[in-house]
């Protein structure tokens, strides 16, 4: 390799991995035992929210909408709980995008503009959460 194209090497920088690494393959972890979980010789509680209120609480149908994502069916995945959905898709575009940012060189970006868009990231998914609850009193299977 000459000098001149050496220079023309973007410098990679991995760290833009981590968080976006992290949380795919947290994603995937859940899909996995999501795949499995009528083989497992445990089950998850009965929600104790919905026993006392009568309406589901912000996670119901996060399980079924799993197992149903796992087996490849994302119309009755997202008819349990459309942000869980929402979110492995999310997961899978930032880490498409951490993979692009690195093949391309970019620059790790600045703590202040991370906080800023770990505040909006925040605020939306604070939005989402509250907007897929009101989806899941009046439209729960």
């Amino acid at each position: 390799m000459s000098e001149a194209s050496r220079d023309r090497t973007p410098l990679r920088h991995p760290e833009i991995l981590i968080a976006p690494g992290i949380t795919f393959l947290a994603v995937i972890g859940i899909l996995a035992i999501a795949r499995f979980y009528g083989d497992l010789p445990v089950r998850a509680p009965e929600c104790a929210f919905r026993e006392r209120f009568a309406i589901p609480c912000a996670g119901c149908g996060g399980t079924r909408s799993m197992q149903a994502l796992s087996r490849g069916n994302i119309g009755a995945a997202l008819r349990f709980h459309p942000a869980a959905v929402i979110g492995v898709f999310a997961s899978l575009l930032w880490m498409l995008r951490g993979i692009r940012r690195y093949c391309s060189g970019e620059s790790p970006t600045p703590p202040e503009k991370v906080n800023r868009h770990f505040l909006r990231g925040v605020a939306f998914a604070v939005a989402m959460i509250f907007l897929n609850w009101i989806y899941l009193i009046f439209f729960l299977p």
